[in-house]
């Protein structure tokens, strides 16, 4: 009983929603049955109506009885005796009317009231004038017809008694017998006392009386307004609902996620409402309400696929920025439950995802595929969520958008399932083609992505049975509303700024590196921020967006006084092989004496020209600090880590 309650009240809902979606149906077909109406009204032509009331008594001919009483009056037939074609003649007669006796009670109608002798005898007519005098005429031809008959009755009656007489008058002539002469002579007297009765009945016939007699109508009876808009509303109601029900049953769109279960019977994993959605969707707070439908969405995929390392396909049944969406919140709540999760931007033709985790442009996986990178080389880390890596479309998308279903793509699949907990693979849609259904292949799961109301039925419908016949399980789908391109996602909310460790006083010269000796090691050292290296979200003192397009690489400072100068990094060298130049073209720096300045031993060599050793070293100052970054040498270092220096150096990041 329960369940079937609980079915009628889903189904009451769907039915509620989908008067919701098609709202505009009703209001359109409401509004069109009242613009029916009221044309109506004006267009159709008038016709008034007129009544008369007639009270009806009793006649001989009302079952034979002359009691007078109201049972003994059949109104119903007397109704129809006033639209009978005698009647009607008469009115015709007496109006001089151009009108059969047919069309003249054809615009008659007869009201018998409940325990009366009254009867209505309305008319209608194209005049307010013909109206009311056919109403009268009509009473009175029927009140003359009534008299008539029951006149006829009675002069029919008188006729038998008359000739009776005659016929006892004839044999009372014959008669020579006393007795029977005054039997007949009775008998005469009698019969003449009744025909005597019949001819004051017949002088006295009353068939009844017109009470209340026809008025001249002061406005049409039809088409009337106040009728005829309340039912054209009703009527266009019904319509609108019934268009309504048969529009919605003959979409071919997906408009909610109850859609998607009851066609599709496809399991529906996140749904996020419309209202969310029409903020423009980006990466979703983790307490927040949607958020936690993508966590508890991590672990439903962390128990059902079980330990070891897999890889997920995430791709949409339309084309669209949904599957983008999905894939870097997916990757992001992931990310948070601790395990290592790498985000493939495979859908080259969309940078969303990027944007989304606020990485900019640069070497990703188109690169890898055409041969001109590493994997490792583009794979970036993350400081808001160390566990979460990605490798973006690239800037060679065009080029490398054949490769997607090559062995190229098959193997750094495979490399990197070995290193990752999660491989989520953002993949097009199975709407543009095969690229979709190659990825498949390669992973162990999917999740569908349906933006309502742009993905269709049979969108949903294919997409799935392509997966499936990679052998990729779709586990479900993940419902939410159309992301358009005119709506820009909000940027991330930015995470509490971490303040680095204060760093130490430098020296405004620093002092002279002699070869030989080893360089003191300081307790912080400055490096580049690497385009590699990416905050969860982004951190700026403004809160606005970061910003688009390729990252520009400062070039480095000039080295400091007894360093050798770093070599200049090209644009097309990677980031790891710039790395590893600037430290070989440091390190001899590391194994110069610090002990003795430059300038200090200078005096020394021209004081004593003639003397070949070499003069004790000086002792080096306790408290000086060794160079810690590429700044100018005339720059004095922050006591701590100010936010004018922050902002001075945004592509400095101090670490320990």
């Amino acid at each position: 009983m329960d369940a079937t309650a609980t079915g009628g009240s889903r189904e009451l809902a769907d039915y509620l929603a989908m008067l919701k979606r098609r709202w505009w149906v009703v209001v359109a077909a409401a509004a069109l049955g009242i613009a029916v109406a009221a044309m109506l009204v004006v267009v159709m032509p008038k016709t008034y109506s007129a009544f008369t009331v007639v009270n009806v008594t009793p006649t001989t001919l009302d079952s034979g009885s002359q009691s007078g009483k109201q049972q003994d009056i059949n109104l119903q037939t007397e109704a129809q005796r006033v639209r009978s074609y005698d009647v009607a003649e008469r009115v015709a007669r007496n109006l001089h009317s151009n009108q059969t006796p047919t069309m003249l009670s054809s615009s008659v109608s007869v009201n018998v009231p409940n325990n009366s002798t009254v009867l209505y005898i309305t008319v209608n007519a194209a005049t307010a004038q013909g109206a009311r005098d056919r109403a009268h005429a009509f009473a009175q031809a029927y009140l003359d017809d009534r008299r008539d008959s029951a006149t006829g009755v009675l002069m029919t009656q008188l006729g038998a008694l008359q000739r009776q007489i005659n016929s006892l008058s004839k044999q009372l002539r014959t008669m020579t017998d006393k007795v029977q002469k005054n039997l007949v002579v009775a008998q005469m007297q009698a019969l003449n006392n009744k025909s005597s009765d019949l001819r004051v009945s017949a002088a006295n016939v009353n068939p009844g009386q017109i009470i209340t007699d026809a008025r001249l109508p002061g406005s049409p009876s039809d088409p009337s307004l106040m009728r005829y808009l309340p039912s054209g509303f009703v009527g266009g109601l019904l319509l609108g609902v019934v268009l309504a029900i048969l529009l919605d049953r003959t979409d071919k769109r997906v408009r909610t996620a109850q859609d998607i279960e009851r066609v599709l019977d496809l399991p529906v994993l996140v749904d996020i409402p419309a209202k969310r959605g029409r903020e423009g969707l980006g990466l979703l707070p983790a307490r927040s309400r949607t958020g936690q439908s993508f966590h508890e969405l991590s672990h439903v995929l962390t128990a059902t696929l079980g330990h070891g390392n897999h890889v997920l396909l995430v791709t949409g049944a339309a084309p669209g920025r949904g599957g983008s969406l999905v894939a870097a919140n997916l990757a992001a709540a992931l990310a948070r439950t601790g395990s290592d999760v790498l985000l493939v931007c495979a859908d080259l033709g969309s940078s969303l995802a990027g944007e989304i985790l606020g990485l900019p442009e640069g070497p990703g996986l188109s690169e890898v595929l055409l041969g001109w990178a590493e994997p490792q080389e583009v794979v970036r880390k993350n400081h808001g969520a160390p566990t979460l890596s990605a490798i973006t479309d690239g800037a060679n998308s065009e080029l490398a958008a054949e490769l997607l279903q090559r062995e190229q793509m098959t193997r750094l699949i495979g490399s990197l399932r070995e290193n990752y907990r999660f491989t989520i693979i953002e993949a097009p849609s199975t709407e543009l083609g095969a690229d979709a259904q190659a990825l498949a292949d390669l992973a162990d799961a999917a999740i569908m992505v349906v933006e309502v109301p742009l993905a269709r039925y049979a969108q949903v419908r294919d997409g799935v049975r392509r997966i499936d016949r990679m052998g990729a399980a779709v586990m479900g789908a993940v419902v939410l509303p159309v992301q358009d391109d005119k709506v820009s996602a909000p940027p991330p909310r930015p995470l509490p700024a971490r303040t680095p460790p204060p760093l130490r006083e430098r020296p405004v010269h620093p002092p002279t590196m002699t070869a030989g000796t080893a360089t003191p090691q300081g307790k912080y050292q400055a490096i580049e921020d690497a385009p590699t290296v990416l905050d969860m979200v982004a951190v700026s003192d403004e809160g606005a967006p970061p910003p688009k397009g390729r990252r520009h690489r400062p070039e480095p400072l000039p080295p400091a006084s007894g360093e050798q100068p770093a070599r200049p990094s090209a644009s097309a060298r990677s980031t790891a092989q710039a790395r590893s130049e600037l430290a070989r073209s440091v390190e001899p720096s590391r194994h110069a004496d610090p002990a003795r300045p430059a300038d200090a031993a200078r005096p020394a060599e021209s004081a004593r020209p003639a003397e070949p050793s070499r003069p004790a070293a000086q002792p080096r100052p306790a408290e000086a600090a060794p160079r810690t970054d590429t700044a100018e040498s005339a720059r004095p270092a922050p006591a701590d880590n100010s936010s004018a220096e922050t902002a001075a150096n945004p592509k400095v990041t101090w670490t320990t």
